[in-house]
């Protein structure tokens, strides 16, 4: 009999879930020229139901006391993580039907800049970009 002994040595990589909320366009909004649908998004680490429950609440009275939902401008492109205020645009809500909203858990792991900004990951690699 065999025995194989596992020794683990670095601590668990954290988890990340994208709370996506689509905004599903309507008649006015299409007409205006607005796609289909618009999508705003919130990166939860390490998130437990009651967690993710909260940040969609949360997100979802900030969309009701604004009238509008911030979306990403470019829609077609990658998930930028930090994203500023100044890169996203104001959807008002009279050209939205209504708000559903998906969680996507990650695979791998976020980068965080560095001292000197640039991006690495928790081993100290710099991320592959495809």
């Amino acid at each position: 009999m065999t025995t194989i002994q596992v020794n683990v040595n670095e601590a668990p990589k954290p988890s990340h879930t994208v709370v996506r909320f689509n905004g599903h366009i309507n008649w006015q909004g299409k007409s205006a020229g607005l796609p289909e649908t618009i999508y705003a998004f919130v990166i939860v680490e390490n998130a437990n139901m009651s967690l993710i429950n909260k940040v969609v609440e949360d997100q979802s009275n900030a969309f009701i006391r604004c009238q509008a939902m911030y979306v990403q401008r470019n829609q077609g492109k990658v998930i930028d993580c930090r994203i500023n205020a100044q890169d996203r645009t104001l959807v008002p809500f009279h050209n939205i039907s209504h708000i559903t909203v998906d969680l996507v858990n990650m695979s791998g792991e976020l980068s965080e800049p560095d001292e000197h900004g640039v991006e690495r990951l928790t081993d100290g690699t710099e991320p592959s970009v495809q």
